[in-house]
């Protein structure tokens, strides 16, 4: 079976730099872990060829048209086309398939609210419906998403058995095994730190630590620079690029990680995921603005504490308990490595994703 993968980010990058011992294959969504069992070969498509397609794309509102004129032009390359990030790359490919000229099957990843889903518009919703039913599977990196989608366009429970299904997505199994060998004790941890430039709230942490005597490192982007005024001095921002196994290795002498997040209801899905891999794979506590939709919930799991967003109150009183239960973080450091090798890792991800490929393909054989 050959299934092309294309994504919203370069996936020749992010598979050079799996390769080259920088980055975890989790962020190749499977493709790792798939081919190492040998029936499934999955195609990189070059990420961009034709720039100036992109700038027309742009103006008819159809992100990456470029990737998506050269899929027409691999169709006896591939059984099934592959989109992790669902219809940021397939707006096209959906519209073609809705009129009959497309027929390869696509599998979708869906880890945001679906175009039009959360519109009050009908005929926007309408049209929601009909474009992601052009997906032969859609696996959603979210349960409550999913329930959300099901309930918003009213699909039948015939047809979501047929083609939805959740999966966890989560970090390489392998790639962070070195870095684990050593292992940096409660006293060691001298600082929280919080990484991220997507739907951040850094303004609420800082304000929380104005009464928190400990260190806060944040790594963000110049543009994403919290926009706060008289930042404490205890607290450091570092907005230029770091990589990512630089990152890490911070990451691994922090106290805890910290996910302070800010998004319009209407817009929640699965922010600070991506954070998330990093604190499972190195078992770090964690503290996070509450986010239901994501399916990892962290306090159930004993590995760290959820605020409500905007809180600055909830986030220091969190925080302050940090700074002297060595025993409680302990217990969270141990729940940590559990979920690691039980709920969250790749091979849990590649399993599922492996299930719904062949599915897939029996089907359109």
């Amino acid at each position: 079976m050959k299934v092309l993968l294309i994504n919203n980010y370069s996936m020749e990058h992010a598979y050079n730099l799996w390769k080259q011992g920088t980055s975890g294959s989790h962020h190749i969504w499977g493709k790792v872990e798939l081919e190492s069992r040998g029936d499934i070969e999955m195609i990189l498509l070059p990420h961009v060829k034709y720039k100036f397609l992109n700038k027309i794309g742009r103006y008819f509102g159809i992100g990456h048209l470029d990737q998506q004129i050269r899929v027409l032009g691999n169709l006896n390359k591939f059984d099934i086309l592959y989109a992790p990030y669902g219809s940021a790359n397939t707006k096209l490919l959906l519209i073609l398939k809705w009129v009959g000229i497309f027929r390869k099957p696509i599998v979708a990843a869906i880890h945001q609210p679906f175009l039009g889903t959360k519109s009050n518009q009908k005929l926007k919703k309408h049209l929601a419906k009909h474009l992601i039913l052009q997906y032969d599977a859609v696996i959603f990196l979210s349960e409550v998403l999913m329930k959300d989608t099901i309930e918003i366009l009213q699909f039948p429970k015939a047809l979501v058995n047929e083609k939805f299904s959740t999966a966890q997505w989560g970090p390489d199994i392998n790639f962070y095994k070195e870095m684990n060998k050593s292992r940096i004790d409660f006293d060691d941890c001298s600082y929280f730190i919080s990484a991220g430039h997507t739907d951040r709230d850094y303004e609420t942490l800082i304000e929380a630590f104005r009464e928190i005597n400990f260190p806060l490192h944040i790594y963000c982007t110049p543009t994403t620079i919290p926009k706060t005024k008289d930042i404490p001095d205890h607290v450091k921002i570092f907005s230029s690029t770091v990589p990512y196994v630089e990152l890490l290795q911070h990451y691994k002498h922090a106290r805890a990680i910290l996910i302070p997040l800010k998004y319009p209801s209407h817009k929640e899905g699965c922010q600070g995921m991506t954070s998330l891999q990093d604190v499972i794979a190195l078992a770090k506590p964690v503290v996070m603005t509450k986010n239901i939709s994501l399916n990892l919930d962290i306090e159930k799991e004993g590995i760290g504490h959820t605020v409500e967003m905007y809180d600055v109150g909830g986030w220091r009183n969190t925080l302050l308990d940090f700074l002297t239960d060595q025993a409680g973080w302990n217990t969270m450091v141990q729940n940590t490595k559990r979920v690691y090798q039980e709920k969250f890792n790749s091979v849990i991800f590649a399993d599922s994703l492996e299930k719904v490929f062949r599915k897939v393909y029996e089907r359109h054989k």
